[in-house]
């Protein structure tokens, strides 16, 4: 390994690292970002270890990002990556489906020890028999100029994964769930280039369980124009509005601004600015007619036959993980179980049709167990 990192703020070194990189097959990449009030991720640093090189892409000095894109995007190539889910957010923002070839730490170290989750720190712990100081985690990576010890904070994490993959790629092959661990990193990249459709956001907001009748309905239209605002305008959601405030306003419906001005915590700034936004979807919510209203998702201990059907899909997956050698807790959890049973019973065709399948119905999970956790809630009346 390099002793130390170069910083490079030109596009044509990077043209260099992405041929070696190309020549060796494989690369170790991280990056720095920053995500408090935008809705998308900001890219503050990109570190890149690849055959011997070691690098770190300042993206706000004019390196243009487009080699390293089209690098990620080959199949002969292997990316590097710990935990990649916002990694993967980012990358997908300039190039979306990317990388073609994945490899996640993590998700290897946890096919390799029983579903045991592990941070990157403690892998490079327990591998390298090196303590990382992680007392600069919550640097602004977008602020310039950055220190010497942020810099060398930030490089350390393409380094040690460089030095990690090696031995985590020849256990993993040689281990029977290699096939998963592989559909599984290629599930991540496609979970992660999903874009959020407004139009069902009401699925993902705590409070719709109390919505009843016309409720429901308008939550939808709440839920819908403060997504198209956050993703149109890169406002994070709760700085739009929070769900709590969210659900106030669909269960009370006000019908001016003083009245919507009585909502508990919405704030000024918000009213003043947005108040006749929200109040248009608040009537174009109660428009909306009876049999298009979105279906009521109750608490689910409300189904009388829940509970003994959670405990037979719970001892299913169980069954399955020890049959191909996985752990119960990587094939399914309580809630990729609990989603099954709401597509099963709480959800529309023409919902089904709009959204992603729960991730027990997708990839490896669904030849496993999924199938059959889905035949069992379908089975019930």
């Amino acid at each position: 390994m390099p002793n130390t990192y170069r910083m490079i703020n030109a596009t044509k070194d990077l043209v260099a690292f992405c041929d070696l990189a190309r020549a060796a097959g494989w690369l170790a990449l991280d990056t720095e970002f920053v995500r408090t009030r935008t809705y998308y991720a900001k890219l503050g640093l990109v570190q890149l270890w690849a055959a011997g090189e070691w690098l770190i892409v300042d993206p706000l000095n004019g390196v243009d990002l487009t080699p390293l894109w089209q690098l990620l995007r080959e199949k002969q190539v292997t990316t590097v990556m710990h935990a990649a889910g916002e990694d993967l957010e980012i990358i997908n923002q300039q190039c979306p489906g990317a990388p073609q070839h994945m490899f996640d730490t993590q998700i290897a170290w946890s096919f390799l020890h029983e579903g045991a989750q592990i941070g990157y720190a403690g892998m490079v712990e327990e591998m390298c028999g090196v303590s990382l100081d992680k007392s600069l985690s919550r640097t602004d990576w977008l602020k310039r100029p950055l220190t010497g010890p942020q810099l060398d904070y930030a490089a350390a994490d393409s380094l040690y994964l460089a030095q990690v993959y090696p031995e985590l790629k020849q256990r993993i092959e040689a281990a029977s769930q290699y096939e998963y661990f592989v559909q599984e990193c290629a599930f991540q990249v496609t979970k992660r280039s999903r874009k959020a459709n407004p139009d069902y956001a009401w699925r993902e907001v705590s409070g719709f369980a109390q919505m009843k009748g016309v409720q429901r309905s308008v939550m939808a239209e709440l839920a819908k124009w403060r997504m198209q605002c956050a993703q149109q305008e890169d406002i994070a959601l709760p700085f739009l509005m929070r769900d709590p405030v969210l659900t106030d306003i669909a269960l009370q419906q006000p019908s001016c601004k003083a009245a919507l001005a009585e909502i508990k915590d919405l704030h000024p700034r918000v009213l003043r600015q947005r108040g006749k936004e929200i109040l248009a979807a608040i009537q174009r919510g109660q428009a909306v007619p009876e049999q298009n209203w979105p279906r009521l998702i109750p608490r689910l201990d409300d189904h009388s036959q829940y509970k003994q059907w959670f405990k037979e899909a719970k001892a299913l997956i169980k069954t399955s993980a020890e049959q191909v050698g996985v752990a119960p807790s990587l094939l399914g959890s309580r809630k990729q179980i609990n989603d099954v049973f709401v597509w099963s019973k709480y959800t529309d065709d023409a919902v089904k049709a709009a959204v992603p399948k729960p991730e027990l119905l997708l990839s490896w999970r669904y030849g496993v167990a999924g199938k059959a956790v889905l035949a069992l809630a379908d089975g019930l009346s």
